[in-house]
Parts: C-alpha cells; sequence; structure tokens
C-alpha cells in the first residue's frame, strides 16, 4: 500500500536495514508451504495467539475481527511508546517508522496494518524489545516483550486461544 508524500506518520526507510535486525535476532524464514514450524524463534516467555478463530469466518466477522486486533494493538502500541518511532514490517514490500501516537489521532489507514491478511506482518521497538508478528498462512500472532504481552495479549486472550506454540 503505498504512503502519500504528505503523511507525517509514516515514513518509509530502507528495506534492507529495517529487516537485518529482525532477521539476525530472530532468524526469519519465510517460508509459504511451512504450517507447522514457526518462521521466526522469538524470546521464551512470547506469547503466540490463535488467529484461527478469525479465520475461519469471512464477511463481517471476519473483518471485526480483523479491526479489533489492529484497533487493540493500536491502543497498546499508543500506551507503551505513545509518539515514539516503531519499525513496521511488511515482507517483500516497503518498510516504515512510524509514531502510534500521531497515527492515532490521524483519518489515515496504516501503511502496514498488524492483523496478517496476506503478508507477514511486523511491528517493534527499535531495539527489538517488545513487538509482534503475524503470520498469515499458520494463523498465529506472536507478541513478545513483558509490557506488550501484559496489555495487548492479555486483551486477544480474552477473545482468543493461546496457540499450543507459545511459551508464555
Amino acid at each position: 500500500m503505498a504512503v502519500e508524500e504528505t503523511n507525517d506518520v509514516w515514513r518509509e526507510v530502507d528495506y534492507d536495514s529495517a529487516w537485518t535486525p529482525f532477521n539476525e535476532r530472530f532468524g526469519f524464514v519465510a517460508n509459504y508451504y511451512e504450517r507447522d514450524l514457526p518462521a521466526s524463534q522469538f524470546p521464551p516467555g512470547s506469547l503466540v495467539i490463535d488467529l484461527g478463530p478469525v479465520f475461519e469466518h469471512n464477511g463481517p466477522r471476519f473483518a471485526a475481527g480483523e479491526a479489533a486486533i489492529n484497533a487493540a494493538a493500536l491502543r497498546a502500541f499508543v500506551w507503551l511508546a505513545e509518539d515514539d518511532e516503531l519499525v513496521a514490517l511488511d515482507w517483500q514490500h516497503p518498510a516504515y517508522r512510524y509514531s502510534p501516537g500521531r497515527q492515532a489521532l490521524s483519518d489515515g489507514i496504516p501503511a502496514i496494518p498488524v492483523f496478517p491478511n496476506g503478508d507477514y506482518f511486523a511491528h517493534m521497538t527499535p531495539d527489538l524489545g517488545w513487538g509482534t508478528f503475524g503470520h498469515p498462512w499458520q494463523q498465529t500472532f506472536t507478541i513478545w516483550g513483558d509490557d506488550l504481552i501484559a496489555t495487548l495479549g492479555a486483551e486477544l486472550l480474552t477473545w482468543l486461544p493461546r496457540h499450543p506454540r507459545s511459551s508464555a
């Protein structure tokens, strides 16, 4: 999804520079055909949410679930980072830095959502201290970092199941 030049929320960054720390820290390996092994090795205590209950529906139930996860993530990001920039990755598409606080105040659509509807999406602090990783084919949503697990993770677990691979 293209971002207009006038958008002061999302700032495109060099793809390789944005992905390299993530790949090195978490050993990310993209594989469309792998349905069981995780695409990355996240820190112990990471929470893996099963998105199957959202993906098993079409139409309004799917759309409502997708919107709820994106909204919950933005709320948690604002609480934890506010105007500090996060890094957003979309596999094989532009990478961005953005302010969740400015995104919350804008009328614009995020350049990269958190819900993995068609591609791998990751949002994280620049130091990789906490973040999210959505896996579209395994229908999972991984959350790492104690503060993000305590906010976003706790909220999502009220209506979505913990994936068996979760260590949190």
